[in-house]
C-alpha cells in the first residue's frame, strides 16, 4: 500500500485553567496534548500526528481523511481549530532504523565460544541476514 507523503489535520485548541493549552484531532480518538503555549502544542501535535499515522501503516490500517473543518463541534467560544502538517519520510526512516529486540537461539557452547571471541552478536545477525536478502542497506529493499 503506498502512503502519502505529506498529511495535514485540523487539531482543536483549548484554552486551559492553568494558562496553558489542551489540543485533540478529531480524526483520532483518545489524543489528548497538554502543553504550556501554542507553539509548544503545535509540535507536540505534529510529532504525536506522525506517530499516529506510522501506527496505522505499520497496522495497516486505514489512515482517516481529515475533517472538514467546518464539521468540527467547538465546545466553547475560545476554541479555535488550527493545522498541523506533517512530513513522513524522516519520520518513517527513524522508525525503519530504531532497534528493536529479536531473541534468537543457539547452543550454549556457541554462544559461550562467541563471548570469549569477544564477538558482536547483533552485527553478525545483521550481516547475515542481509546476506540471505541479498541486500546492503536499507535502500536496497525498497521496490
Amino acid at each position: 500500500m503506498a502512503y502519502k507523503t505529506h498529511y495535514i489535520y485540523p487539531v482543536v485548541v483549548e484554552k486551559a485553567e492553568d494558562g496553558g493549552i489542551g489540543m485533540y484531532f478529531p480524526d483520532f480518538p483518545g489524543t489528548a496534548i497538554l502543553a504550556k503555549g501554542l507553539i509548544d502544542g503545535i509540535q507536540k501535535a505534529k510529532e504525536m500526528l506522525a506517530h499516529l499515522i506510522l501506527d496505522k501503516e505499520e497496522q495497516g490500517e486505514v489512515i482517516p481523511e481529515p475533517s472538514d473543518p467546518d464539521k468540527i463541534e467547538l465546545f466553547s467560544s475560545s476554541d479555535r481549530v488550527v493545522f498541523i502538517e506533517v512530513y513522513m519520510p524522516p519520520f518513517r526512516d527513524e522508525a525503519a532504523f530504531k532497534s528493536v529486540t529479536k531473541n534468537c537461539t543457539l547452543p550454549r557452547w556457541l554462544r559461550d565460544a562467541g563471548e570469549e571471541a569477544g564477538l558482536n552478536f547483533s552485527h553478525l545477525l545483521q550481516a547475515s541476514i542481509k546476506d540471505a536478502l541479498n541486500i546492503n542497506s536499507y535502500d536496497d529493499r525498497r521496490p
